[in-house]
């Protein structure tokens, strides 16, 4: 199986990348960035084959050219700018442009080669949050009977894409379908210029290698899901023969802060330490917001796939560190 990954050099494609080389199988990563050296050397130990084509989603005849060329069978779009104030207010244009025109390019030129599936990484973004005034948001956030409250530009962009996508397969037949991502850390994540909102527990990773303390300012409650199950999950879903649905939530499902996983690192790195802000203190920690969204909910993916991610901590950073002492200069600042 021939796999492209729009955007395979960001966070969850190199994710996804690895998984498919595991498998021994061919991956065509579609970005103008560069693959990290830590990955192309851990790419190039696995069974399978990968090549790197560095040219922009919004460039139909690169795009066509490598879809014919590398034979691709299914198409994973990973591609975003994931946006902060700063650039949505500065550069709107270029956040709609990967995340929204870009997935219709690929999907449009998909449509019209032998491409089996395409699947659009959307985020849980699009379900945005609760006004505060708002009292019957539910527990959990299930792909339907929420209304969708997305507000900033990032989060827009990917609702849209669901749709785009949703309406593009409807017109040419393409068997496209959609997915919202959950709170994801893991291997691999780092600053690529495009991706401005590092998650919390990759900041705490890197401030505990550095030697740095960490200062939380709240005790944050999120559905935080490793990146390389997220990448199983999404290898699943794609080869689902029949799936029911054209959206689900990709989620461990469990909810846990990033205090949680100091209390893992201080087991990996002795002289770490960490605590809550007091009230004179600067948080070395960016959250993003002051409150938290409710979990996403994983019954559709478990209801239809039979699947269910892991979500216990403790495996996760057992793998975590695994991956961490493989590649200690990783994140070398």
């Amino acid at each position: 199986m021939n796999t492209l990954i729009a955007g395979g050099a960001g966070f969850i494609g190199l994710n996804l990348a690895e998984a498919i080389l595991r498998r021994g199988e061919h991956v065509a990563i579609y970005d103008p960035g560069a693959v990290p050296g830590a990955a192309q050397r851990t790419f190039d130990e696995l069974p399978g084959s990968w090549c790197h084509i560095q040219e922009s989603v919004i460039d139909s005849e690169a795009l066509a050219s490598t879809l014919t060329e590398q034979r691709i069978e299914q198409v994973f779009y990973g591609a975003a700018v994931t946006s902060g104030p700063e650039r949505e207010r500065d550069t709107p244009e270029s956040v709609l442009s990967v995340n929204l025109v870009g997935l219709a390019t690929v999907a449009r030129l998909a449509a019209k080669t032998d491409i089996r599936r395409l699947i659009n990484l959307s985020s849980g973004s699009a379900y945005g949050l609760p006004d505060e005034d708002e009292s019957d948001w539910p527990p959990t956030l299930r792909e339907e009977h929420t209304r969708e409250r997305p507000v900033s530009l990032y989060a827009l962009s990917k609702f849209a894409t669901e749709i785009a996508t949703r309406r593009i397969a409807a017109l040419t037949g393409l068997d496209a379908l959609s997915v919202r991502l959950s709170s994801i850390f893991g291997p691999w994540e780092r600053d690529t210029g495009f991706r401005d909102t590092l998650s919390a527990p990759l900041q705490a990773s890197v401030a505990a290698q550095c030697g740095e303390p960490v200062i939380l300012e709240r005790h944050e409650s999120r559905d935080w899901t490793y990146s390389r199950d997220v990448a199983d999950a999404l290898l699943a879903l794609m080869s689902h023969q029949n799936p029911k649905y054209d959206l689900y939530n990709i989620t461990a499902g469990r909810t846990w802060g990033t205090i949680d996983w100091c209390k893992q690192l201080a087991q990996y790195f002795p002289n770490f330490s960490y605590r809550l802000a007091e009230a004179d203190d600067t948080p070395t920690i960016d959250l993003y917001s002051t409150t938290d969204r409710p979990p996403l909910d994983p019954g559709r993916l478990r209801d239809d796939l039979g699947y269910t991610l892991p979500y216990h901590i403790d495996s996760m950073f057992a793998d975590f560190r695994q991956w961490l002492s493989a590649n200690p200069d990783f994140w070398v600042r």
